[in-house]
């Protein structure tokens, strides 16, 4: 059974605060850069777990998945422009100039994308936990709407 504002008092998952699980469940995404996967798992349980219970907790998971699975593929397309670099570049066996100029900016390119994503992907989950903390729900931007 689905929940509704007022009586959010009522759940404490975790003997937490909605609005503290809310943030945790935001923030347990950097869980992987402790133990691989753990920050894929861990919002997913967090979520599954109390979904019904808490139309905030529900709302905050749907966002927190897409998220993850925006980022998932802008990392598939990131990968497959780097094979994309490096095979252009292993392939590359004549040695104009303006090749290997065009190949050394893909590179440059790539590395500056990667940095900027990283970034961009910290200081957004950092964002949404704190508008979760808020009691708003935490939504990512940029983020492609899979699960409505």
């Amino acid at each position: 059974m689905l929940l509704d504002q007022e009586s959010k008092e009522d759940i404490r998952p975790w003997n937490m605060d909605t609005n503290s699980f809310c943030m945790l469940m935001h923030l347990s995404q950097f869980a992987s850069s402790v133990f691989p996967l753990a920050g894929i798992i861990m919002p997913i349980v967090m979520w599954q777990q109390f979904k019904k219970d808490s139309s905030v907790i529900h709302e905050n998971g749907k966002q927190i998945m897409n998220f993850m699975l925006t980022t998932f593929l802008v990392g598939i397309v990131f990968t497959l422009g780097i094979v994309a670099v490096v095979m252009t570049l292993f392939n590359n066996t004549s040695t104009d100039q303006r090749e290997a100029a065009f190949s050394a900016m893909g590179i440059v390119t790539i590395l500056l994308f990667a940095a900027g994503f990283s970034i961009a992907y910290v200081v957004f989950i950092i964002l949404a936990a704190i508008k979760a903390y808020n009691g708003q729900v935490g939504k990512y931007p940029l983020t492609i709407r899979f699960i409505r």
